[in-house]
């Protein structure tokens, strides 16, 4: 009863505005003292901030965020952008399937959906109003395609569910991969069939450009091939952990656009003062949730909630739709980072004890996170999109309606079909 009634207490500090990391800390806090008075807070408080931050795996999501801004600064997912147009934009809606690709080659080098929301919305909205598209159409391709980040790897989404589960945080990353390309793909097949479902909402684009202007924007392609094969071929191959892996990226992502003499001392500052902003609101969240998990695990509230559900008659599946349910609508109303770290403590606990495989449910996770991040009202990058471009919030979200729809559709396959999220993390080395 304590804990339902502490899950209720820290809910409504977070409807009443206090940020997350304060609204886990303070309802732990006054958890752990109802229970075992001001020795345990004290105790517990004295220790848990830095036990919690002072994590060498923590280390990754740094530097995956500044990986994350350092190829923001200096453009080089415009290169990817460039080709992309180039290669597809005769395509039945080839501005907006260019934009999918553009999302899925920032994906491979940041990690950050925000990041990648912004710098597509500088880049492909203009390119997409230019050429006819709506604002309403172009700004929603580029908030969905966005949260791409999440899935592909580095994704920041999987370091924290395998820093709060125990998951091996290498094998999340490469799970990412293939639900990521599938995503893509169906973004890309529905994105066909509404331009000719309504052929005025994406208009054929009239440039053209020979097959040797084509052959020589792969040229400059470059850059993302090592930055993705730093970071997702090292993993695969086992010559790197993850945290390996995110200094390897965040010291290339720097290197090489110094090298093209695209990297100024104010971009520098830029992506390293957003770093520290991201990092610092992260690390808050992380101890908030270990004051708060700690009095669910202290007032034994997550094995009571196994016990009950366990002595349900009702097949596993329901469970694991309502709990799937459950994370839509939390994404709706609340930041994905903060819907993983208070829910873990509690739900991945019944997961596993009822048998499911814990790859699999973190990429169910992460692509639950995925909707969220562009569902109303709190979608952060229809708000990113909406800043950036000066399109209302109303019409981004709008416009991100039918794809919106193709990512149920893409959850509702990987729910069906496990294999895909867990039988590439088997095939690595080492």
């Amino acid at each position: 009863m304590l804990g339902l009634s502490l899950v209720v207490l820290m809910l409504v500090f977070l409807f009443l505005g206090m940020p997350v990391a304060f609204a886990l800390g303070v309802a732990g806090a006054i958890g752990l003292y109802a229970y075992g008075g001001f020795d345990t807070v004290s105790g517990i408080l004295g220790t848990v901030p830095y036990r919690s931050a002072a994590h060498y795996t923590l280390s990754t999501l740094p530097m995956f965020i500044l990986m994350a801004q350092f190829v923001s600064v200096s453009g080089i997912v415009d290169d990817v952008f460039t080709a992309a147009q180039r290669w597809l934009q005769r395509l039945p809606g080839g501005l907006a399937i260019t934009t999918i690709f553009a999302a899925a080659g920032m994906a491979a080098m940041s990690g950050s959906s925000t990041a990648s929301a912004a710098t597509l919305s500088t880049m492909a909205v203009p390119q997409m109003v230019k050429h006819g598209y709506s604002p309403r159409v172009a700004t929603g391709v580029v908030t969905v395609a966005g949260t791409l980040a999440i899935m592909i790897p580095p994704s920041i989404a999987f370091v924290l569910y395998g820093i709060i589960t125990e998951t091996s945080i290498g094998r999340l990353l490469i799970a990412g991969i293939i639900p990521g390309i599938l995503t893509a793909a169906v973004y890309c097949i529905g994105i066909m069939l509404w331009s000719r479902i309504s052929p005025g909402s994406m208009p054929a684009s009239t440039a053209r450009f020979t097959f040797r202007q084509k052959v020589a924007s792969l040229r400059n392609l470059w850059p993302f091939m090592i930055l993705a094969s730093i970071v997702i071929g090292s993993m695969y191959g086992g010559l790197a952990t993850p945290t390996e892996a995110a200094a390897f990226g965040a010291f290339g992502s720097l290197v090489i656009p110094l090298a093209m003499g695209r990297m100024s001392f104010a971009s520098f500052r830029t992506a390293v003062v957003l770093t520290m902003k991201s990092t610092t609101m992260i690390f808050a969240i992380i101890i908030g949730a270990m004051i708060f998990g700690y009095f669910l695990t202290i007032t034994e509230s997550t094995q009571r909630l196994i016990d009950y559900i366990a002595a349900l008659e009702v097949n596993r599946w329901v469970i694991m739709l309502a709990i799937v349910a459950m994370y839509l609508v939390l994404g709706c109303i609340m930041d994905q980072v903060a819907i993983i770290l208070v829910t873990l403590p509690l739900v991945f606990p019944l997961v596993m004890s009822l048998g499911f495989d814990p790859i699999w449910f973190g990429v169910v996770c992460t692509k639950t996170a995925e909707i969220g991040m562009a569902t109303p009202p709190v979608g952060m990058n229809a708000y990113v999109v909406s800043a950036t471009t000066r399109v209302p919030l109303d019409e981004v979200f709008r416009g991100a309606g039918v794809l919106i729809a193709l990512d149920f559709l893409a959850l509702a396959i990987l729910l069906a079909f496990p294999a895909l999220s867990t039988w590439l993390p088997s095939t690595m080395m080492g």
